[in-house]
């Protein structure tokens, strides 16, 4: 039952994501001016290094980060949702420089409960979606064969923090991908 509440959690998100999304143009008000060219598969872009990420890699409240190749990506966690049951949770939120892209994971614990206070928990059960609103796409998705690591390194039950760290494979819709690494998290769980 957990396991399907949060396979439709997700693909309700991810549709959600996809159908309210706005089509940006490829500008950054708030860029640094040397631009890096990214391959997407379809068109080579400028991928600019957004002056809000750099030192942002802290656990900071309500916030996430990562590393793809050499880039650092990073933004805010809006909204966060625990299965019933309180064996896995759901965060998604908008990068820091671009509202049309942004992170969505889901994260089961099996026979783990959030009903107390946790250190080191380590799951290897996680579904990781980095969408990108241009063309109604992702920029990398996790697969099942591959999965993802998520730690928890703390949850205080009682303010409802959890602090955690993830890695694994990103995959590009048009192929390969990227290994994504030094994730973060900071998220509270009501």
């Amino acid at each position: 039952m957990t396991r399907l509440f949060f396979y439709i959690i997700t693909v309700s998100t991810v549709v959600y994501l996809q159908i309210s999304g706005c089509t940006k143009e490829y500008s950054c008000e708030n860029c640094l001016s040397s631009p890096i060219i990214v391959d997407t598969g379809k068109t080579t872009l400028p991928a600019y290094v957004c002056p809000s990420c750099p030192g942002n890699e802290a656990f900071i409240e309500n916030k996430w980060s990562f590393r793809d190749d050499t880039l650092l990506r990073c933004g805010i966690i809006d909204t966060a949702i625990v299965a019933p049951d309180r064996t896995g949770f759901t965060f998604y939120g908008p990068s820091a420089c671009s509202i049309d892209t942004g992170i969505v994971m889901t994260i089961l614990l099996d026979t783990v409960h959030l009903n107390r206070d946790l250190t080191n928990v380590t799951s290897q059960f996680a579904a990781y979606y980095y969408y990108d609103n241009v063309g109604q796409t992702y920029i990398y998705m996790s697969k099942q064969l591959n999965p993802f690591t998520v730690t928890i390194e703390s949850y205080n039950y009682q303010t409802k923090l959890a602090t955690g760290t993830f890695s694994g494979f990103g995959y590009r819709p048009t192929g390969g991908g990227s290994a994504i690494r030094s994730g973060k998290f900071k998220v509270k769980l009501h």
